[in-house]
């Protein structure tokens, strides 16, 4: 069987003649030219790139000449590009532009390397950066460049110190917020609110407080705030009822006493309620009623933090927060000359008032809430109050402040026979104070009546308590002209020596 073949003829080429030959090298020098043009074209693309970015890019060589550096980085270092390019990175560092070379760093270190950087010269001295270098390599093993990234981390940094601050407030304040869970305070009120700021504050600072206000506002559960959130808190808090000791043994029960000190007298001695509180707080209630004689003792107690007990020959120190308290008026028992004038500012360094709480209503509710649930637990009751005893109460002008509220709130849980407190429980003294039509309106749930009761009853108090309608005007801090349509409208008669504007 025979094999077919294909033959295959050769092709006949034709000699390049001199026209094909420069046709030929035309096309060879326009295919140059193209490359090159697209080289180009790739070049200012990357060098867009570069210049685009956020961050600060710095290149160096593999010495750690600068080659290259981008817009960001001359913002984020405030140093000029012209200035840079050419020189040495660590010639920057040298000449003290900024603490240290991310690029240097890549190159010692032959590997990839952050560092935070601090800028020490120009217009960003102070300025905080993180740069991030990375070095590239060459086929024959060694650095060719490093390029670094430059991003500015001052903003970052203070954002992480606030962030940092809010915590660690955060922590105290519910450090805070526990340690005064079993104080008696409701702060619903703006100037409840501002009272307690004030008391935060104060505690921190070892200092003397001197606290004023009516009986029965609280002056002792304020106390008991301020060392509960002070650095003493872990020392004791000794109270001395000033007003409650005779006069003959406060000066034993505030310094106490060595063997032999009087007909009677321990014979191991006994220390004083200074000693006592050592290293912790103690609180003088009723500082008012200290005898003038006593007070020269107390003042050195304070001034040489140490005290001499009765009968004793030599001192002993005392490490001793004062916190008083008082429902008197000491500037004018200065002026009397019942109360030393020195032991008055050594006590008073900082003063906070306590406001009446006929001058903060807004609190009332969440006492008479406060107080019912910790006298249910405390009596095994289950307890509730109607809402038309809040708005009653809320009417009281309470003269005996939180500690009569407290009472009442008692009394009325154990009188109580069902489950409810209602109208019938209020006591007699409110009753007598509130007229007993307001009290008949509220009943009823009518807003409107209740409002006019509690204006009328409100303008028959000013009437008792000031001469005409200008001074019932400013107490009430309103126009004389509303006080007087109000008169009117109520059929209430003002003071003749005071006539309403004609």
């Amino acid at each position: 069987m025979l094999c077919q073949r294909k033959v295959f003829r050769k092709k006949k080429v034709s000699k390049p003649t001199s026209k094909t030959k420069k046709a030929d090298n035309l096309k060879l020098v326009t295919g140059d030219e193209s490359h090159q043009a697209v080289h180009r074209c790739d070049f200012c693309e990357l060098e867009d790139i570069i210049e685009a970015s956020h961050d600060g890019l710095f290149i160096t060589d593999g010495q750690g000449v600068i080659l290259r550096v981008n817009s960001a980085w001359e913002r984020i270092a405030g140093i000029q590009r012209e200035f840079a390019v050419g020189k040495c990175a660590k010639d920057l560092v040298d000449h003290k532009w900024y603490t240290e070379s991310s690029a240097m760093a890549a190159i010692r270190e032959r590997k990839k390397v952050t560092v935070m950087l601090e800028m020490l010269r120009g217009e960003k001295i102070g300025q905080k950066i993180m740069a991030t270098a990375i070095p590239i390599w060459g086929e024959d093993g060694e650095i060719r460049r490093v390029v670094a990234n430059i991003r500015d981390i001052t903003e970052i940094l203070y954002l992480k110190q606030l962030l940092e601050k809010t915590q660690r407030l955060n922590e105290l304040y519910a450090a805070e917020l526990e340690q005064m869970k079993n104080v008696d305070i409701v702060a619903h009120s703006e100037s409840t609110k501002r009272l307690m700021e004030i008391v935060a504050r104060v505690a921190s600072f070892d200092v003397s407080v001197l606290i004023t206000g009516e009986s029965g506002v609280g002056k002792e559960v304020i106390a008991n705030a301020i060392h509960q959130q002070s650095q003493r808190s872990k020392g004791p808090l000794i109270k001395v009822n000033s007003g409650a000791i005779p006069e003959t043994l406060l000066e034993s029960e505030l310094f106490g006493y060595d063997y032999g000190a009087f007909t009677g007298a321990k014979k191991q001695g006994k220390p004083g309620m200074f000693e006592l509180a050592n290293e912790g707080t103690l609180f003088l209630d009723e500082v008012g009623d200290i005898p003038y004689s006593l007070q020269g003792k107390l003042l050195r107690a304070l001034q040489d933090r140490e005290i001499m007990r009765i009968g004793g020959v030599k001192p002993t120190p005392v490490d001793v927060r004062i916190v008083a308290a008082t429902n008197k008026n000491l500037e004018e028992m200065v002026k009397k000359g019942t109360f030393r004038d020195d032991l008055y500012y050594r006590l008073n360094v900082v003063a906070i008032d306590i406001p009446p709480l006929r001058e903060r209503r807004e609190d009332i509710p969440m006492f008479v809430v406060h107080f019912l649930d910790k006298m249910n637990k405390k009596h095994q009751y289950n307890k509730r109050i109607s809402p038309e005893v809040i708005d009653v109460v809320m009417l009281y002008s309470w003269p005996g402040n939180v500690r009569e509220l407290e009472n009442v709130v008692e009394r009325m849980i154990i009188m109580t026979e069902g489950d409810e407190i209602t109208m019938k429980h209020l006591p007699i003294q409110i009753k007598s104070q509130i007229s007993a039509e307001t009290i008949s309106v509220i009943g009823e749930g009518s807003f409107k009546k209740t409002i006019e009761q509690a204006e009328k009853q409100l303008l028959k108090q000013a009437l008792q308590n000031h001469k005409g309608t200008r001074e019932i005007a400013k107490a009430m801090k309103i126009n004389q002209s509303t006080v007087v349509r109000k008169l009117k409208k109520y059929n209430l008669c003002p003071s003749p020596d005071n006539e309403p504007p004609k």
